[in-house]
């Protein structure tokens, strides 16, 4: 791939955190239309390389570039970050809100479509009406999800992904990234302690070890050859 293609490139990058290095990268470069793995134990860094990449964080040293450029920044030394680039959260709204207005707030009239189109079947069509205050820990993650699904976002990062989502949410929302990469060419990037946990979802996994990048591989890499390709090499040697 050559840089027409780059959409993140990090070069020499420090976050420190009371005086202990948490991330330290020497570079890495994402593409454009790919899906990432974020994947290490906890305390990696993989939390502290999302936030850099939404712009959440400003790093300590080196440089992060989108597009070929560094974030701009306010005149109060905050970064600006572009809004096509979406990182789960519910932290700018108010917990006792209903979903309805969350989504109404945030999508406008598009909200009833969103509506039809996630909360009419089952249990979900309760949860409409509740506040955010009233939702489990799972259902606000399904929330993020559908939010960030239907902010047609040029970038969406998601820390921590499918954690506290039951088998049948995961699922439906892992079929829903992978039409928004294919149909949109959404660059996703996604976290995970567990490799086998998005191995079907992302294409290229980079496995990080006390904030350093440890391995890049694409996820094909770590599936296992099916028994009977294996027969079928033994066969080949024999003859």
């Amino acid at each position: 791939m050559n840089n027409k293609t780059l959409i993140f490139e990090i070069q020499d990058l420090k976050k420190i955190y009371a005086q202990r290095t948490v991330l330290q990268i020497g570079r890495l470069q994402i593409h454009k239309g790919t899906i990432y793995g974020i994947v290490g134990p906890v305390g990696s860094g993989k939390t502290s390389l999302l936030r850099q990449l939404s712009g959440i964080e400003k790093s300590t040293e080196g440089k992060l570039l989108y597009d070929g450029s560094e974030f701009k920044t306010t005149m109060f030394g905050k970064l600006k970050t572009p809004d096509e680039i979406k990182y789960l959260s519910l932290t700018d709204s108010k917990r006792h809100d209903s979903v309805s207005r969350f989504f109404n707030s945030k999508h406008g009239k598009r909200s009833e479509e969103i509506r039809k189109q996630y909360f009419n079947n089952g249990s979900r069509r309760f949860m409409w009406d509740q506040t955010l205050d009233t939702l489990s820990q799972g259902e606000l993650k399904w929330i993020q999800h559908v939010d960030a699904l239907e902010s047609d976002p040029r970038v969406l990062i998601i820390d921590n992904y499918g954690s506290m989502l039951d088998d049948d949410l995961e699922k439906d929302i892992s079929n829903r990234l992978r039409r928004m990469n294919r149909n949109l060419g959404t660059t996703i990037v996604v976290s995970a302690t567990n490799p086998k946990r998005i191995q079907k979802l992302v294409s290229v996994m980079i496995f990080l070890d006390k904030g350093h990048i440890a391995k890049i591989r694409s996820a094909s890499q770590n599936k296992r050859p099916q028994r009977n390709q294996g027969r079928q090499q033994q066969r080949r040697n024999r003859n």
